[in-house]
């Protein structure tokens, strides 16, 4: 549909727990003549029906069903009620891809017969569509634009047990492009490369936490969530800090949680606790 020339727009993952409920129905952009972003799912594990399958709404990237969509929430529900749908029931390895202007949601993941079911995504983005895209992808400010061309000459070249992409040039371009965007500050570019520091990867040389603590302070003041959980837990424990501080490390546990940081409030009650 986008031809050669798309270009990587998204790539991250899709947890769902046991216990989780299902989605609304909804599609990723709003309706437009030509498809913002082509939209693929990889199943890590067989998805199995108690797990919550994503359920595609087959014919249902038009003006007509994004208007119905648009009227209100019920409105949503009965769409899915009503309309035939497909349960993308994925072995492991199988992919799906879809127009992202289709109407689709996750499944509600059963508390007894469900299983974590993640699903790692990446969405190219269509060059030849010319309105807003109506979302935000995940790329980092510093990851070049890659194409679905460039990708494939950059997996051809790689080999069983070899990551294409490790290439020591490109790499040390990828870090000088993540330190100029963390330090003009980009809050997502500052947490990756206090990430970096923490894990002592990414081309920055060995474990360091106190730069590690620099970076995560810097992205955690504009509010990023994972930012303040990755440094209340540095507080909490004395990490790349002067001392433990229980009360600093509760005060950033509490943040992340009210953004809805998975583990963030088990986090803040065991730090109070």
């Amino acid at each position: 549909m986008g031809g050669d020339d798309v270009t990587l727009y998204e790539l991250s993952a899709l947890i769902s727990e046991p216990g989780s409920p299902r989605q609304p129905v909804h599609p990723d952009n709003p309706y437009q003549d030509v498809p913002p972003l082509l939209t693929v799912f990889i199943a890590l594990q067989d998805i199995l029906p108690g797990m919550g399958p994503t359920s595609f709404l087959p014919r249902s990237h038009t003006a007509a069903t994004h208007a119905a969509y648009n009227d209100s929430v019920p409105a949503r529900d009965e769409l899915l009620q009503q309309s035939s749908s497909v349960a993308a029931l994925l072995r492991s390895g199988d992919v799906a891809l879809f127009d992202s202007r289709t109407m689709h949601c996750g499944g509600a993941n059963d508390a007894v017969e469900g299983d974590t079911r993640v699903l790692l995504y990446l969405s190219f983005r269509n060059p030849r569509a010319t309105e807003a895209i109506g979302n935000v992808g995940s790329m980092l400010p510093s990851i070049p634009s890659t194409t679905l061309r460039e990708l494939r000459a950059k997996l051809s070249r790689g080999t069983t047990g070899t990551d294409p992409f490790d290439d020591a040039q490109e790499a040390e371009s990828i870090l000088r492009s993540l330190r100029l965007a963390a330090a003009q500050g980009d809050a997502r570019s500052q947490l990756q490369l206090g990430t970096h520091y923490y894990l002592g990867e990414g081309g920055v040389g060995d474990v360091n936490p106190i730069e590690a603590v620099r970076w995560f302070e810097r992205a955690a003041d504009q509010g990023l969530a994972h930012a303040q959980f990755n440094l209340g837990f540095c507080y909490s424990v004395g990490m790349g800090v002067t001392e433990v501080d229980v009360e600093r490390a509760t005060e950033l546990f509490l943040k992340a949680a009210e953004q809805g940081h998975p583990g963030a409030r088990e986090a803040y009650d065991e730090a109070r606790g």
